[in-house]
C-alpha cells in the first residue's frame, strides 16, 4: 500500500509542476471525478465486469485445453514433437497482430474474442505443463511402478499431480495475457467492454475517462492474479506446506 499511495503521491506531484500537459495528464483528484460520474451512470462498472468475464473465461479454456494437450504431448512423444516448432512460433504473437485477421473469418461477436482469448492463453499454459511433466524426477516414476501405475495410471495419479505447482507458473502469466488479450480486442473490435471505452474516450480527447480505464484495468490485473493465487493455493496447498517444512 505504501508503493500505491508512493505512486499516487509522484502522480499528483508530476501533474502540479507542469511536468506534462496539463490537458492530456490528468491528476488523480480529476482522475476520481470522472470515475464518481462514470459509476453514477454505471458505465466503468459495466465494462469492467464485461472484460473481466470475458478475460476469465477465455482463461478457465486455455487452462483445459492446455492441460489436457500438455497431458496428450507428454504422453504421446511424436505429437510433443510437432507441437514444439508451433509453440516457438505462435507463443510471441501478441493479440494485437491476430486480431484484425481473425475479424475476417470470425466477424465481430463472441466467437472473435473467445478465438483471441485462448490462442494467447493457451500457449503460456501448454508449454509450462509440458515442461513440468517431462521434469517429474525419474525416481518418483520409478516408485510408481513399483506401486504398479503404469500409462496412463501413472500419468493422472503420478505426473499431474507432481507437475501442477510449475504449471501455475504459466497459468499466472495467461492470468495476465488474459486481460491484455481482452481489452486489446475491445480496443479493435469491440463496441463494449473497458478496452473499447478507453478506446472512445482517447479519441473523443475525455483525458480522465482514459485514465480511469486504466486505473480499472490495473484493478483488474490485481482481482485476477489473486484469483489465480487462491486456485494455486486450493490445488497444490499441500506443495506450498512441503515447502515450508523443508525449509525449517
Amino acid at each position: 500500500m505504501l508503493a500505491v499511495g508512493g505512486f499516487v503521491l509522484l502522480w499528483q506531484a508530476i501533474a502540479w509542476a507542469g511536468l506534462a500537459p496539463r490537458d492530456y495528464f490528468p491528476t488523480p483528484l480529476d482522475v476520481v471525478d470522472a470515475a464518481i460520474v462514470s459509476i453514477r451512470r454505471g458505465e466503468i462498472t459495466g465494462a469492467l465486469a464485461l472484460t473481466f468475464g470475458r478475460a476469465l473465461a477465455g482463461l478457465i479454456a486455455a487452462i483445459i485445453l492446455g492441460l489436457l494437450v500438455a497431458v496428450l504431448s507428454t504422453r504421446f512423444a511424436l505429437l510433443g514433437r510437432a507441437l514444439a516448432p508451433l509453440a516457438d512460433l505462435f507463443r510471441a504473437l501478441p493479440p494485437a497482430a491476430i486480431t484484425p485477421l481473425s475479424i475476417f473469418f470470425l466477424g465481430l461477436g463472441w466467437q472473435l474474442y473467445a478465438f483471441i482469448l485462448v490462442f494467447s492463453c493457451f500457449w503460456p499454459v501448454y508449454m509450462s505443463a509440458h515442461a513440468a511433466l517431462n521434469a517429474v524426477p525419474r525416481q518418483q516414476l520409478a516408485s510408481a511402478r513399483v506401486y504398479g501405475y503404469e500409462g496412463w495410471a501413472r500419468m493422472l495419479r503420478v505426473q499431474v499431480p507432481a507437475a501442477l505447482p510449475e504449471t501455475f507458473i504459466g497459468i499466472r502469466l495467461a492470468a495476465a495475457v488474459s486481460l491484455i488479450a481482452a481489452i486489446v480486442a475491445e480496443m479493435l473490435a469491440g463496441q463494449n467492454g473497458l478496452g473499447f471505452l478507453m478506446s472512445d474516450a482517447a479519441f473523443t480527447l475525455r483525458i480522465p475517462d482514459t485514465f480511469l480505464g486504466l486505473v480499472a484495468a490495473m484493478f483488474a490485473g490485481v482481482v485476477m492474479n489473486q484469483l489465480v493465487l487462491l486456485a494455486r493455493h486450493a490445488v497444490v496447498g499441500w506443495h506450498e506446506q512441503m515447502t515450508v517444512a523443508n525449509r525449517s
